[in-house]
């Protein structure tokens, strides 16, 4: 029976049973009672039967002893021809003390002497059935009989305890040679007489001598009992009492509880075995207790808020991320329901309104993707990008785990990433702007000194006018580029011309290669191939990549762009580079976010590849790496290819006017 069943047992139990049933000290002492009693009982009943036996044994014996002197004294006053006296001692033994009748009888059954006179000359042969007493007889035994108060025969009469038989013997009178003148032959005549004693019926035992034996009994068996309910107390029921607090200590947590061992008997040795089992409980709980602080300790370092919940959708474990988003303490966050934390509801999210990675992980164990608004501590509100997973753990429980990012963080470190790679290519923007910037100034330069000196022909001022044009050009031309790569990206995606982006970017990043001393090449094939996707975010992820070859290959290096179409709707973009390589326990975690290992040892955001993979992630492709250490690493990207291309990009003058609206906010 379990325990919370036998707890109820107890309570709807009769109040007597459940009484004796809570302690084991109460149900020895009641039996350890009843057992004293039946003792006790047992004692007088079998006191009354051996007393009763003594009785019996004793009454035979005198009856026996009392025939064989009236025979010694019958032949003597036989032999005396004496019959008076033979009749005297007839009626002498008759007023003996326990003899209620006293007779003779002949062989045949006729009365001869009686202690009582009425009784001589009677006939009583049914006092003589059984025995042999006529010629060709063997001489029979005296007869002992035991019969009831209504002179029935009932020889188990005499041994029962409260029954008073009477006992009557039929002793016969053997015939002698010396007695054969009057009685005849021994062979004709083998006995004389047959004696016939009746005794009282044996006494009960005294009420009074039953009382004092009942209570002789049951002081010795109080005493007894006495000692044998000390003897438990003090040797059974005080261990298992202190073994029953030991338990409920340990089970409340107490992993110190020791239990005392006074003997190495039976009940000591399970004391030394909870010990050792107190001993085992408190390592293996200290190791589960260091093991959940390193479990919140490393849920703690991630960045993301993370939840553990299981099927009830109650919160297992919870990082401080998660706290720190809803202003809320962890200790208090762990143990509620997550609707009630993140959302204030009291009953789980409705699955019509939202979508509950929980409910959905009931439907199929696949990683769910959500978009929900959480309640913080202070009332405010925070929209999250939810992530969630299903495992399972040892014991076969279904839990799911949700890594939550807010989406205002997540457009802060796309946005933040994106200027910083911005000013990443200062540098080669400021080389690509300040050359066509000092030609034009030395052409206006020459006009000026031209048409003050008035030696300028036309033709000379024609061509540096149109140099500064070309250069105007130039710087256009960047300034496009750049704003293409800070355009905010736009919600639907569209055709992007593949190789005019690389050349673009290389362009803008040209004057850092040649810093770098690292030579590019690139390779597009079909030169007119177009992705889907968005203008400024595949750049990005153009940047991204190069940057990442770029650092980690040294001068003299080599880093080649391929652009290459697989298949009738997918094009591969591959960025391969002769630096030092990826180590291999790397290769796994470059995606994720603030992850950073720059093969030239500086500290980089970590956040390039994984905006890169998330872009990928949202053109519907596919990014990964291969890597040798020591030999470079190759970054492939899948990407689905487009199914018209894009306007042609403005050239000259219209060129100039796109970029002058775009610096000025407006559209051309």
């Amino acid at each position: 029976m379990k325990p919370a069943a036998a707890s109820r047992h107890l309570a709807t139990g009769a109040p007597l049973p459940a009484w004796l049933r809570a302690s084991l000290e109460r149900r020895l002492t009641v039996g350890l009672c009843v057992a004293v009693l039946l003792s006790a009982l047992v004692l007088v009943v079998l006191a009354q039967s051996l007393n009763r036996r003594a009785l019996v044994q004793e009454q035979e014996t005198a009856a026996m002893r009392l025939a064989q002197v009236f025979e010694a004294s019958l032949q003597h006053a036989m032999l005396r021809r004496d019959v008076p006296g033979m009749a005297s001692i007839l009626a002498r033994m008759g007023q003996a003390p326990g003899v209620a009748r006293a007779r003779l009888l002949e062989p045949h059954g006729t009365v001869r002497f009686a202690a009582n006179a009425a009784d001589v000359g009677t006939q009583d042969a049914q006092a003589l059935a059984g025995l042999c007493v006529t010629a060709g007889c063997a001489v029979p035994a005296p007869r002992l009989r035991w019969r009831d108060g209504d002179g029935n025969n009932d020889a188990a009469a005499a041994a029962a305890p409260g029954a008073r038989p009477a006992l009557q013997i039929a002793y016969p009178i053997h015939n002698q040679a010396r007695c054969q003148q009057c009685h005849g032959p021994v062979a004709t005549h083998p006995v004389n007489g047959v004696l016939l004693l009746d005794f009282q019926a044996l006494p009960g035992m005294p009420w009074r001598d039953r009382a004092t034996l009942l209570s002789a009994g049951l002081a010795a068996l109080l005493v007894f009992a006495g000692i044998m309910a000390w003897t438990l107390r003090r040797q059974v029921t005080q261990p298992l009492y202190q073994l029953l607090q030991g338990s409920e200590k340990l089970a409340s947590g107490d992993w110190s509880t020791r239990l005392h061992v006074a003997a190495l008997d039976e009940l000591g040795r399970v004391a030394q075995g909870f010990n050792r089992m107190a001993d085992r409980l408190g390592r293996m709980m200290g190791a589960l207790q260091q093991q959940h602080t390193f479990l919140q300790t490393l849920i703690d370092a991630v960045p993301d808020p993370l939840l553990v919940i299981d099927a009830n959708f109650r919160i297992r474990l919870a990082n401080r991320a998660y706290g720190n988003l809803l202003g809320l303490d962890t200790a208090a966050i762990v143990g509620s329901t997550c609707h009630q934390t993140s959302r204030g509801l009291r009953e789980p999210c409705p699955c019509t309104l939202v979508t509950c990675p929980v409910a959905e992980m009931r439907q199929q164990a696949q990683p769910v993707h959500s978009v929900m608004r959480l309640r913080r501590a202070d009332g405010g509100q925070v929209e999250a990008d939810i992530e969630a997973a299903l495992v399972e753990s040892a014991s076969g429980e279904r839990l799911t785990v949700e890594i939550l990012r807010p989406l205002d963080r997540t457009v802060r470190f796309s946005q933040e990433q994106r200027l910083s790679t911005i000013g990443l290519l200062a540098n080669g923007v400021a080389h690509e702007i300040h050359n066509p910037l000092a030609s034009i100034r030395l052409a206006l330069q020459a006009c000026l000194r031209g048409l003050r000196g008035g030696d300028i022909s036309n033709e000379e001022l024609m061509d540096y006018l149109g140099v500064v044009d070309h250069e105007i050009d130039r710087c256009v031309l960047t300034t496009r580029r750049l704003m293409q790569m800070s355009a905010v990206p736009s919600q639907t995606l569209g055709p992007v011309r593949v190789l005019p982006a690389i050349h673009d970017v290389l362009a803008l990043l040209g004057e850092e290669c040649r810093a770098a001393g690292v030579a590019v090449s690139r390779q597009c094939a079909p030169a007119e191939a177009c992705i889907l996707g968005d203008e400024a975010e595949f750049r990005q992820v153009l940047i991204n990549l190069i940057h990442n070859a770029l650092h980690a290959t040294p001068a003299g290096g080599y880093i080649e762009i391929r652009a290459t179409q697989e298949g009738s709707d997918r094009l591969r973009l591959q960025v391969q580079d002769s630096g030092s390589g990826i180590a291999l326990a790397d290769q796994a975690l470059i995606f994720m976010p603030f992850f950073s290992r720059r093969a030239d040892g500086q500290r980089g955001t970590g956040l390039g590849l994984a905006i890169s993979k998330s872009i990928v992630d949202r053109f519907g492709g596919e990014i990964s790496v291969r890597s040798t250490p020591g030999q470079g690493a190759t970054f492939t990207v899948l990407l689905p290819l487009a199914a018209s291309a894009p306007p042609s990009p403005p050239s000259g003058a219209a060129a100039s006017a796109a970029a002058s609206s775009l610096l000025q906010g407006t559209t051309p």
